[in-house]
C-alpha cells in the first residue's frame, strides 16, 4: 500500500513538471534549456513534451504553471520561491484532482 505522499510524489510532481516543461517549450525554449531550468534531464523534457508522462488536464493548475513559466523567463523568482509555488500548486492539485485520475 502506498502512502498519500508516495502517490503525490509519483503522480502530481511529474504532472506539474510536465505541464511546466510543455509550457516553456511551447514558448520557444530549447529542451536542453528547459531541462536546465527545471533540474531534469533532456530526455525527461522530451517525454513530457510528447505527453508520454506528466499530463494534467486541470485548467487552474495550468494557469498557475503559466505564472511560474513567466517568472522563470523573467528571472524574477528565486529557487526558494519556485519551490514554494510548486508546493502551493501541489496542495491545490491534491484538493482539486483525484490522484487516481492522473
Amino acid at each position: 500500500m502506498k502512502t498519500p505522499c508516495e502517490l503525490y510524489a509519483s503522480k502530481i510532481v511529474p504532472a506539474i513538471r510536465g505541464e511546466l516543461a510543455r509550457e516553456l517549450v511551447g514558448r520557444g525554449h530549447k529542451k536542453k534549456d528547459v531541462a536546465k531550468m527545471l533540474g531534469i534531464t533532456v530526455s525527461a523534457v522530451s517525454q513530457y513534451v510528447h505527453r508520454k508522462r506528466g499530463v494534467a488536464e486541470n485548467e487552474y493548475i495550468k494557469s498557475k504553471i503559466k505564472e511560474i513559466a513567466d517568472a522563470i523567463e523573467e528571472g524574477t523568482m528565486t529557487e526558494e520561491e519556485k519551490s514554494s509555488l510548486l508546493c502551493e500548486i501541489c496542495s491545490i492539485f491534491r484538493r482539486e484532482v483525484d490522484v487516481k485520475q492522473i
